[in-house]
């Protein structure tokens, strides 16, 4: 009898974990309607949050897998690759149809002061009406990144949808920011979504699909939610052979220094689906008009985004730390192996991706910047002494923007597909 690979076993442990877990957020539910189970306003909470158990079927060793690594890693996401996939938030919106409502624009145009504007858009979000405004669904929400953008926009109502707590967790702080009831966060599956029918303008999912078990369901869902006529937009990592070097930097260090036996859990249909399959127009075509999408009306546009590290070893511990695939290879690597892996996606930021932002340009420094520079995120950056590597800036000059050790291409994909619009039969 042949004994099962240690991978079988780790998997049933990842089911186990994500049972407990549907058992507390069972235990949790607050306020949910028993008639569509839509999210209801709290008497006591100025944000109304519903905790919908995943149903059964999702709890397959992938849908487990996946839930445990985001259960752990939202806060080290928040602080690294929500940094990445924000840069194409505009984008996924813009696909999706969700425009800025005339009365948002009026109101940012009139602030007087242009010097912050994060504190100009925040103001107006609390101020401004939303008539006229959207009803956007964004599936997979993480931290609330797009959500935030599409109440920014001027959405009537953004329903943020997770299967983690902790990651709505982070989300918190986005739905607090705008005025009560304009972003909803909401627990539960994308595949089963606790929402009626044809209730949306718009749905959104940003880098979620591929981290669920059955992207088709989840399609057919967002179909099912949107109102005729209505826009999906989804955004996905490009492939490595289009240009993602941060992506390929890890699966060939995987591939020459991994574990040739390690893989990812099955899903309850099978393996899942390769990582950068909707990356592909081809696939991400059928898929849309296999739920239900106008097949004329599939679009596909890359965005090129990309990744700031302090040093060569930040790339890969943000893989380590802040995802779920990768991470959990990772995590089946033997001590040996993973030093190697960490080793060479070093040697190859080092030699390949040398340069640095410097007041939001990226620029080779040939040598010239040294580890250990602030960051973008420091903002305001004072030389003790006369620089001449940054072009003789004295001591005590101040300026705004950031610097990076090291700028790695991480592009993206979006996208987008219309619900047909239903049209009237002939009498």
């Amino acid at each position: 009898r042949r004994e099962p690979p240690p991978f079988s076993r780790r998997a049933q442990r990842f089911m186990l974990r994500a049972a407990r877990s549907t058992r507390l957020l069972g235990a949790a539910r607050v306020n949910s309607c028993s008639g569509c189970a839509r999210p209801v306003r709290a008497r006591d909470q100025t944000q109304c949050r519903q905790l919908a158990t995943m149903p059964d079927h999702a709890v397959d060793p992938f849908s487990a897998l996946e839930h445990r690594m985001w259960e752990a890693g939202a806060g080290a996401y928040r602080d690294s690759f929500a940094k990445v996939t924000a840069q194409t938030t505009n984008a996924l919106l813009d696909a999706a149809g969700v425009e800025t409502t005339k009365a948002m624009s009026v109101a940012m145009a009139a602030r007087e002061s242009i010097a912050d504007l994060g504190s100009r858009r925040a103001a107006a979000t609390m101020e401004v009406s939303r008539e006229g405004g959207m009803r956007v669904l964004d599936v997979a929400t993480g931290t609330g990144v797009v959500a935030d953008g599409a109440a920014a926009r001027g959405a009537s109502e953004v329903v943020a949808v997770d299967f983690s707590a902790a990651m709505l967790e982070q989300a918190r702080a986005v739905a607090e920011a705008h005025p009560s009831g304009v972003v909803t966060l909401l627990e539960g599956d994308a595949a089963a979504l606790p929402l009626p029918d044809e209730s949306f303008d718009a749905v959104v999912i940003g880098f979620g699909l591929l981290h669920l078990p059955d992207p088709a369901s989840a399609l057919a869902e967002a179909h099912r939610v949107l109102k005729p006529g209505g826009r999906l937009a989804f955004s996905v990592w490009e492939e490595p052979s289009r240009g993602n070097d941060a992506f390929a930097a890890l699966l060939d260090a995987l591939a020459e220094h991994g574990d040739k036996e390690a893989a990812l859990p099955d899903t309850s249909a099978g393996a899942p689906l390769p990582f950068f399959h909707f990356a592909s127009l081809e696939a991400s075509t059928a898929a849309c008009a296999a739920a239900g999408f106008d097949k004329a009306s599939v679009g596909l546009q890359r965005i090129p985004s990309s990744v700031s590290l302090r040093d060569e070893h930040e790339l890969v511990e943000m893989f380590a730390t802040s995802t779920a695939r990768s991470r959990a290879l990772l995590e089946l690597q033997s001590a040996d192996q993973l030093e190697a892996i960490r080793a060479a996606v070093a040697a190859r930021v080092r030699k390949g991706f040398g340069g640095a932002w410097v007041q939001g340009e990226a620029r080779s420094t040939a040598g010239a910047w040294r580890t250990g520079l602030p960051g973008a995120e420091e903002g305001e950056h004072v030389p003790q002494e006369f620089a001449a590597t940054i072009g003789g800036a004295a001591k005590g000059t101040r300026w705004q923007g950031g610097r990076r050790s090291h700028l790695v291409p991480m592009p993206s994909v979006v996208v987008s597909a219309q619900k047909p619009v239903r049209t009237k039969k002939a009498k």
